[in-house]
């Protein structure tokens, strides 16, 4: 059967209308015309999967990946097309779940829109010999889509994975089950972890790529070995960091750390979150899920404190490190979880409160936390809509929501970025 695609809805579901009834699929751009076979029907809607375009739009573009499914599946649109999904989709869900009128929606491109990750990680699968480099094919567990080539990281890191493909396939080294590098887009230099399934090769594996690390063009690699029971992290030769420099402050971060995975658009975000503090620029500062520092170490050059809140022991290690970097002495490291601190940080009464936390939000008692004990300001970056409005809806009983802005961190993907500023109403 026939469906026009009217639109797609975070986080990327393609949704038309079938005799009046909701219909969701996989793939089709909007205004397109898909066939479609209906996998679920239920009273309110109905599940489906698109087996061809019929009309295809003017915005379809060629996909450049083979595996674009699995990571990427806005390859097939043009990407102001990809832009005004995005901020469309915002817009939709502040709408209804906040009945909040985004007079003006804006959102802010990727300075790169093809080359911009500087991390990736694969599986690694060994049959008759022969290695591949895989994701898993979107829902399936034992289905895998190959990675010859990912234009989402530049071409330096892909000619890196082909070179540690053919080191894994010569060794060979069996017990290697995944794989993850890293790079500094402003050091042009990679770093790489490994998943191994024991620790028999480690030593052979850390040997040869240290043997080949010119040609490779590796600073370092650690593996994350597991023993039967549990799985632990063992340095292969080398360094087991990189640095990165952002609006001119250095972070140091390991293999695994997180940090943003677009360099380029960071910077924008970075100026607008300091322009977003000026009003309390000089006051106390609450980073609550400060990772490497990377908010919290730029707001700390005009603050009179900072309080950063980290739980990883791992981010914990590395920003301790970039605060003696960049010799910032005014911020306190808060080792625990942002419930677990919250009310103590709150005493402080800092004037500015910097949430950015992972895709589930925050947690309920931080947004009781923060109405019952307001503060001037807050900035939340968020990368999950759907939990900022939640998270919103109880902060704006007693904030108001002063702009909202969407970033795309990461084109061709679903994956949207949002700074909400909310003042304390007087």
């Amino acid at each position: 059967m026939k469906l026009k695609i009217d639109k797609i809805v975070y986080p990327g579901r393609r949704m038309g209308l079938l005799d009046g009834k909701v219909v969701f699929t996989d793939l089709g751009l909007p205004g397109e015309t898909v066939e479609i076979e209906i996998s679920k029907d239920k009273k309110s809607y109905a599940e489906a999967r698109t087996v061809a375009v019929v009309e295809p739009s003017p915005a379809r573009v060629e996909p450049r990946c083979g595996h674009y499914l699995a990571c990427s599946p806005y390859q097939d649109m043009d990407y102001g097309l990809e832009l005004e999904v995005k901020k469309g989709q915002v817009a939709e869900i502040m709408a209804r779940e906040l009945k909040y009128v985004w007079e003006k929606p804006e959102i802010v491109p990727s300075p790169e829109i093809w080359g911009y990750r500087n991390k990736i990680g694969l599986r690694v699968l060994h049959e008759d010999g022969a290695v591949r480099f895989v994701y898993n094919e979107p829902g399936e567990q034992a289905s895998f889509l190959t990675v010859d080539r990912c234009h989402l990281v530049p071409d330096r890191v892909n000619e890196l994975l082909g070179r540690l493909r053919e080191l894994i396939e010569s060794g060979p080294f069996p017990s290697v089950e995944g794989i993850e590098v890293r790079t500094s887009r402003t050091r042009g230099e990679s770093l790489a972890a490994f998943d191994l399934s024991s620790g028999a090769e480690a030593a052979a594996l850390g040997a040869a790529l240290k043997e080949r690390k010119r040609e490779l063009g590796l600073v370092g690699a650690i593996a994350s070995v597991y023993d039967g029971k549990n799985r632990r992290d063992e340095a292969l030769f080398g360094r087991d960091f990189l640095e990165e420099v952002v609006h001119g402050l250095t972070f140091r971060m390991g293999a695994r750390s997180f940090f943003q995975t677009n360099v380029g658009i960071l910077e924008r975000v970075l100026d607008d979150v300091a322009a977003a503090a000026a009003p309390q620029a000089g006051e106390t500062v609450a980073d609550l899920y400060c990772g490497l520092g990377t908010f919290g170490i730029l707001l700390a050059r005009k603050a009179r404190e900072v309080f950063g809140v980290e739980s990883d022991a791992g981010n914990i290690g590395s920003l301790k490190k970039n605060l003696a970097l960049n010799g910032i002495g005014n911020f306190a490291v808060c080792e625990g979880t942002t419930e677990e601190w919250l009310g103590e940080v709150l005493e402080r009464m800092p004037g500015l409160v910097l949430l950015d936390p992972p895709r589930k939000g925050v947690d309920p008692s931080v947004v009781k936390g923060l109405v019952d004990d307001p503060v001037p300001l807050v900035l939340y970056l968020s990368c999950n809509p759907t939990t900022l409005a939640r998270d919103l809806k109880g902060l704006l009983r007693i904030y108001a929501l002063q702009s909202l802005r969407v970033y795309d961190f990461f084109p061709h993907t679903p994956h949207i970025e949002t700074l909400a500023v909310l003042a304390e109403r007087r």
